[in-house]
């Protein structure tokens, strides 16, 4: 259990960063998102990195994780792609019941094949667009991208499904939606 939340944190977590150091403004799929959340991530005494949501409007009417979004990880240490991977694949797996992962598997599986090893200062963000559909960048290099919108969908359960990462994360990121 404890070897799978840090495994699960290194999905969050962020490099040399301190809250504050996210831009006020991010381009995503051609358009300009604002930053709406910041928070640290955290596992026991660990701080693992910073992670944001930038949105095109900090409100959660009508859904607060409508496209396009974006969530940007910085790292303070370093992760290995496989880590990510299974991470992703575990916390997934705890937030859908089985025939919805069965449904998104393939796609799930081909996507986190991007993930590549990371080492603190790294930034990862992982954004949603109808038009882009679901996109993974490692310092601002494209490195996945599916358009399935059920794994878009789905992916996200990670940080705001019933059984996120973490609570605490789940929670700062969201109180910054008016």
């Amino acid at each position: 259990m404890l070897k799978t939340l840090l495994f699960s944190s290194m999905i969050l977590l962020s490099s040399i960063s301190h809250a504050g150091s996210f831009t006020e403004r991010s381009a995503f799929s051609g358009q300009i998102l604002q930053l709406c959340s910041e928070s640290a991530l955290r596992v026991m005494l660990f701080n693992l990195g910073d992670v944001a949501l930038y949105r095109q409007q900090c409100n959660a009417v009508p859904d607060p994780l409508s496209p396009p979004l974006k969530l940007s990880f910085v790292y303070n240490r370093g992760f290995t792609g496989d880590e990510f991977r299974k991470s992703a694949d575990e916390l997934i797996r705890r937030n859908v019941d089985d025939a919805t992962y069965q449904q998104i598997e393939a796609d799930l599986q081909a996507f986190n094949e991007g993930y590549q090893d990371v080492s603190a200062g790294d930034r990862y963000d992982i954004g949603f667009s109808e038009n882009a559909g679901l996109v993974l960048l490692k310092n601002g290099t494209q490195v996945s991208q599916s358009d399935s919108l059920e794994l878009a969908a789905v992916y996200y359960k990670i940080w705001f499904g019933n059984n996120p990462f973490s609570g605490r994360v789940k929670s700062n990121l969201l109180n910054g939606l008016e």
